[in-house]
């Protein structure tokens, strides 16, 4: 008996070691999932903690491994309010590229960190244009708008679509157009125009761990507009918060395919371009052709119902009380 109570002993604290040893490696790991939370039931209330880097494998493609890791680094200097990090490229055209990416995932570097310098060491310099605790008080104001958003609308048990519709409503409720800004202001002041509200979405996506680009092409086939692709179970769909702001009583600007974006308001004309650098995709490998929110361009008003997985809405067609069921089996 005692022996057997020993060996119980041994395994336990090996056990206690391995699981301690589990924790630590996790929170030692940057990539770590970042939510902390204690909620149990679908639709509790969870606290999102600032993610200084995200990133997106629409730009994976374009860009090389080079200037992933030095936007990472750019984004790591700036979350700390640093004046330097190190370039993988000595070629100042990377600073132009840098400056797009933080358009759409580090709207507070686009909007103060300018890369003034690249030595011949590879070191880049940042000049914010203020003294750096007045940026850090920017920057702690900057990270708490954003987990504030994301902490009213992102809920324990959400699914990524569910996550991405509930954000597309935040902007449909409190977002106004104005006049061309910044993603940083669209964050901040609640306003701006679409490219600004485009990026402002695809940065909100990321912190979640939602994949997305900002797209472009030629409204009514003569005026520039962009909007959101994003990426959900693998499949990619329009979506456009600026569209949610003029039209808050529906979500039939949300998780649409080609076919329907283009026709819904004249694109055939013009192919659509993706990115910043209006890349074009002659590959098809960001085409949107799954039709699963479909159902959804009927909607004359809605109310989303999270908790329990679905949208309620009338009928744009026939008037009727209807049920959009957003995990549905397909």
């Amino acid at each position: 008996m005692r022996r057997l109570l020993c060996l119980l002993c041994v395994v336990a604290v090996l056990f206690s070691g391995i699981c301690a040893g589990c924790s630590s490696l996790t929170n030692g790991n940057p990539e770590a999932f970042t939510v902390e939370t204690e909620a149990t039931n679908k639709g509790d209330a969870i606290h999102h903690e600032f993610k200084a880097f995200v990133y997106s494998d629409f730009y994976r493609e374009i860009y090389d491994k080079d200037t992933e890791e030095t936007f990472h680094a750019y984004c790591e200097a700036v979350s700390n309010g640093g004046t330097e990090f190190v370039c993988k490229s000595d070629d100042f055209m990377i600073t132009t590229h840098l400056k797009m990416l933080a358009s759409e995932f580090m709207p507070i570097a686009y909007m103060y960190a300018n890369i003034t310098t690249i030595d011949a060491d590879n070191v880049a310099h940042i000049d914010y244009g203020m003294p750096t605790d007045e940026f850090l008080t920017k920057l702690e104001e900057f990270e708490a708008k954003v987990t504030q958003i994301l902490d009213e609308t992102c809920k324990a048990g959400y699914s990524d679509a569910e996550n991405a519709i509930a954000i597309y409503d935040y902007f449909a409720k409190n977002f106004t157009y104005t006049t061309y800004t910044s993603s940083y202001v669209v964050i901040m002041e609640e306003n701006g125009v679409c490219q600004d509200f485009a990026s402002a979405y695809d940065y909100l996506l990321g912190q979640v761990g939602i994949d997305a680009c900002v797209c472009n092409s030629m409204l009514n086939n003569q005026y520039p507009h962009t909007w959101s692709l994003i990426r959900i179970d693998g499949e990619y769909y329009h979506a456009d918060p600026t569209f949610a702001l003029s039209n808050p009583g529906t979500i039939r600007y949300f998780g649409f395919t080609d076919e329907r974006r283009a026709s819904m308001d004249n694109y055939e004309e013009f192919p659509f371009t993706y990115g910043f650098g209006s890349y074009e995709d002659p590959e098809g490998k960001f085409k949107a052709q799954d039709d699963r929110f479909i159902d959804l361009s009927d909607t004359a008003s809605y109310e989303l119902d999270l908790e329990n997985g679905q949208i309620k809405y009338v009928s744009a067609g026939t008037g009727e009380d209807k049920v959009f069921v957003v995990e549905a089996v397909r």
